[in-house]
Formats: C-alpha cells, sequence, structure tokens
C-alpha cells in the first residue's frame, strides 16, 4: 500500500480559450471541473497504474462530500480528517493554440494545530510501502510539516514541494524529491539557465543533504532529470498529443513510486540484491517510469490522470540518457 497525504485539496476549474490575451476579452470554448489538488492527483494515477493507494490528510466541511464521493467513485481508498471551511478553488486557463496553462490558485482555509497533530497521529498507524507528500500546506501550517512527518516515517518519503517546506524535508530525510525547474530556483532563490547549472545545483543538495538519494528535476515541455550524487538520467520530451498539463508533474510522481514500491515490497521479501537498490535506486528505471506516466496524464483532458494501457505504451518510447 502507499500512502498519499493530501493537506490541500482544490476543485480544479479548468477554461479552454484558443488563446489568452492579458487585459482581453475571451470566448471559452470548452470547460471542466474536477476535485484535485496534487496529492489526489498522486492518488488517482496510482490507482490508475494499479498500486494500491490510500489517500489521507483533510478535508473541509462545507463541500468535501463531493471529494468523497469522486475517490469512492474512483475506488480509492481514503481517510480524511474534516475541519471547518470549504475546498479552494484553482482556475486554470488552458490556451488550445500553445498547449500553455495559466493558473491562479486560492488559498485554503485554515487547519489548527490540533488538526494537525491528529494527522501526524493517523500517519503514524498506516501500514504502507511508501509515502507521497506533494503539494503546498493549508493556513495555518508550519513550514516544518512535511519535515516533522517524513522524521516519523519508517518507509521511503517522495517529497514534492518547494520552498522552505522542501528544505526542510530534505534534512529530514526525505528519500526523493522532485521539483520542477522554477520551484528548485524559487527554494535556492537563483536562476539555474543551463543544463550544467541545474544537475550542479541538485548534486550540491544532494552533498548536503545525504539521507536524499535522487532528485527528480522536471524541466516541463524540455524533459526532464533524474539526478544521483553520481549518476544523472536525462529524458527529452516526446511527440505526443496535449490535452491536459496540470497533472503531468503528478503523474511525474506516481510513476517513480511505481519503482520505488516495487524496491521495498522486494526487499521486504527478503530479496537482498533488490533490497540493496534501496541505497542506490535504479535511477534510469524509475525515470522511465515517471516520464512514461507524465505523457500518459498529458495525453487527457483536465485533471484526468494516465490511463494504464497509455503508460505501457510509452513505455518503451521514453528515451532515457546517461548524462557525462
Amino acid at each position: 500500500m502507499i500512502t498519499v497525504v493530501s493537506m490541500n485539496p482544490c476543485i480544479d476549474l479548468t477554461l479552454f480559450i484558443p488563446k489568452l490575451t492579458i487585459g482581453g476579452s475571451h470566448r471559452v470554448t470548452r470547460t471542466r471541473s474536477d476535485y484535485s489538488g496534487k496529492a489526489v492527483n498522486v492518488a488517482h494515477c496510482l490507482k490508475n497504474l494499479q498500486q494500491p493507494v490510500k489517500l489521507l490528510g483533510f478535508n473541509f466541511a462545507e463541500n468535501g462530500r463531493f471529494l468523497a464521493e469522486s475517490l469512492d467513485n474512483a475506488g480509492i481508498s481514503h481517510d480524511f480528517i474534516n475541519v471547518v471551511g470549504s475546498i479552494r478553488t484553482n482556475t486554470k486557463i488552458f490556451e488550445e493554440s500553445t498547449g500553455e496553462m495559466t493558473e491562479i490558485n486560492q488559498e485554503s482555509a485554515a487547519v489548527s494545530a490540533s488538526e494537525l497533530a491528529a494527522l501526524t497521529e493517523k500517519l503514524q498507524n498506516q501500514a504502507a510501502t511508501a509515502m507521497i507528500l506533494s503539494g503546498s500546506l493549508p493556513t495555518g501550517a508550519k513550514p516544518s510539516t512535511y519535515a516533522d512527518i517524513i522524521r516519523q516515517a519508517k518507509i521511503p518519503v517522495i517529497l514534492d514541494t518547494y520552498g522552505q517546506p522542501l528544505i526542510d524535508g530534505l534534512a529530514a530525510g526525505a528519500y526523493l524529491i522532485k521539483p520542477n525547474l522554477q520551484e528548485l530556483e524559487q527554494t535556492l532563490q537563483q536562476k539555474l539557465p543551463t543544463q550544467a547549472e541545474q544537475i550542479a545545483a541538485a548534486q550540491k543538495l544532494l552533498r548536503e543533504y545525504p539521507k536524499t538519494k535522487a532528485i527528480c528535476l522536471s524541466l516541463g515541455a524540455k524533459g526532464a532529470f533524474m539526478i544521483g550524487e553520481n549518476a544523472v538520467f536525462f529524458a527529452p520530451p516526446l511527440d505526443i498529443p496535449i490535452k491536459g498539463v496540470q497533472g503531468a508533474g503528478d503523474s511525474l510522481v506516481a510513476g517513480l513510486c511505481v519503482v520505488l514500491a516495487n524496491l521495498v515490497n522486494a526487499k521486504n521479501a527478503k530479496n537482498a540484491e533488490n533490497g540493496e537498490n534501496l541505497d542506490n535506486p535504479p535511477l534510469s528505471e524509475m525515470l522511465k517510469s515517471a516520464v512514461a506516466a507524465a505523457c500518459a496524464s498529458l495525453m487527457q483532458d483536465g485533471s484526468l490522470m494516465a490511463a494504464f494501457a497509455d503508460y505501457e505504451n510509452m513505455l518503451p518510447k521514453v528515451v532515457v540518457e546517461k548524462m557525462n
């Protein structure tokens, strides 16, 4: 079982328009609304990739039953702590002529210290092979919230966030992190315009925080890196029809976790050869799975996640290059 932690769910309202002009008036060609959030997306993708998954975290009283119903309909197990307030709405403007997405994200309702403590306690009682912490923290949560969860976890944790929560998570021992380039630059407060600078910055983090085994760095439409302290792999983008982009990064995380969960299961079965790979993860295999999942999600509308058949079809098409 993979535990995915949803701190800050949302409703994704996606507006499709031919071309976005700032300050202009636009006619929407179509819309769709999905109960979403990064962790919710990851859980949907893992379910689609035939992985056992359970979603924990916060849900909000005013409209949260619709999120619960959508998860039930998808067959995703969940165990939320219900708090006062409503699920935020994030507006996504998809420009059909370019495939680019503009996002306008709303702040969440607040959670209390006691509610955060209750969630932390609940997470300690889960039997899982791996944990995923993904997305922004809700109002009321300290930047160290993810780090506190990581320190108490007895399983590998994939962390997908940015800023101080990412740095704190690295210090706490996140097994793997997955920022995109913009998030990495924001976290480090520096521009990284070249591949050499991007790789050097990531490897510097790995040296500073040796408990973290790898960094998956998403470059969006330019591909993705899988960076270890002593090895770097790159997957260039594939030429595929793009229908929606907001779930691609979340699908990268799901694809990474498919391989990680297999490694943990092998170790638990006392397969010593595979068990050793937790300290030396198969970076190339993880990147291939991640990019295949992301591509499969790019082929879906709105916040819909990868279909398993598309994921399997993409796997042999993903090219992974070892960097010198």
